[in-house]
């Protein structure tokens, strides 16, 4: 088998969320996407680069691993996603 990846590019996607920004952490391994709701608050999501199953699957794959509230302002939802790459 060959040798695990570091991590691969996040492509993934919300429904019912429009994408207005992604930042990695340093290790490139935590994702956290914001982006706006059809009802016009915005969230975030957080995934993180997992290959514990490398063995079995043969690849890796961004998990879930954190979700935002309802922010009514851009900048709050920023913060708090970038705050969750930290831990």
């Amino acid at each position: 088998m060959t040798e695990a990846p570091e991590y691969r590019e996040f492509t993934g996607t919300q429904e019912g969320f429009e994408e207005i920004e992604r930042k990695y952490s340093d290790s490139k391994k935590t994702v956290a996407v914001v982006g706006q709701r059809t009802d016009g608050t915005y969230t975030y999501f957080v995934y993180k680069w997992d290959i514990t199953d490398w063995e079995y699957i043969g690849e890796g794959y961004w998990s879930p691993s954190g979700i935002g509230g309802f922010f009514q302002d851009l900048d709050s939802a920023k913060t708090e996603a970038y705050l969750n790459l930290l831990s």
